[in-house]
């Protein structure tokens, strides 16, 4: 595929040219649709483990005092959450990671239009879109490919959906966001193909396949 220089590429493009690969383009982004094997990446979803390349999320920052009572106005009870809790309002999601600062994920069709609106506050705004790479790892067996990459006590019954978490995956700083059904890990851009490479190293034992949107919709946040 010849890409316009408008289109947004994905920091994994490199990696992406290791794999029989189907793109689209998805807000301006040209992603993986899926990695050559969309059926088998469907089934990994069920029986085993899948990383799907979420570059495209949006990622706002937001920082400043009086953030958290502008934010309440956007997702209604952020301003209660404490530190690396989260909160949610369909597609939009607020993760507070210090009492005034915050980082705020939404589909990729609508980062314009938040941005425009946070904006309009004396907060500290700036769109980190294309600095942070962005994963999805969900299955039934992310949790064993999570045990495989950090030393940090993840265990379901103590961090539960909701929770934020700055840890450190294979040597490489991210923040990770969990849901009940996956896990988001958000990382710099430029380390986005190593930290690829090293989760699908220590995967491997437990079925983790590379996978596009087709088995895992971004949509999928605001489910």
């Amino acid at each position: 595929m010849t890409l316009s220089p408008l289109v947004k590429t994905s920091p994994l493009a490199g990696v992406y040219r290791r794999y029989p690969v189907k793109t689209e383009l998805l807000a301006g982004w040209c992603l993986a649709q899926h990695f050559g094997h969309p059926e088998r990446e469907q089934q990994q979803l069920l029986t085993g483990a899948v990383l799907v390349d979420w570059a495209c999320l949006g990622k706002v920052s937001v920082s400043g005092r009086g953030a958290a009572e502008f934010l309440d106005q956007i997702v209604p009870g952020v301003a209660a959450v404490p530190p690396l809790a989260s909160q949610r309002v369909g597609s939009l999601v607020a993760l507070r990671l210090t009492v005034n600062d915050y980082l705020m994920l939404c589909l990729p069709d609508q980062t314009d239009s938040l941005v425009t609106h946070l904006e309009a506050s004396s907060l500290t705004v700036i769109d980190q879109s294309g600095a942070l790479g962005c994963f999805a790892l969900a299955g039934s067996r992310r949790d064993e490919v999570l045990e495989r990459s950090t030393a940090l006590n993840l265990r379901r019954d103590s961090v539960l959906a909701g929770a934020v978490l700055q840890t450190t995956l294979h040597n490489i700083r991210c923040t990770l966001y969990r849901t009940a059904d996956l896990e988001v890990i958000l990382h710099s851009r430029n380390l986005s193909e190593s930290l690829f490479d090293a989760l699908m190293d220590v995967g491997i034992g437990v079925g983790l396949l590379p996978s596009g949107t087709l088995t895992l919709p971004i949509t999928l946040l605001s489910s």
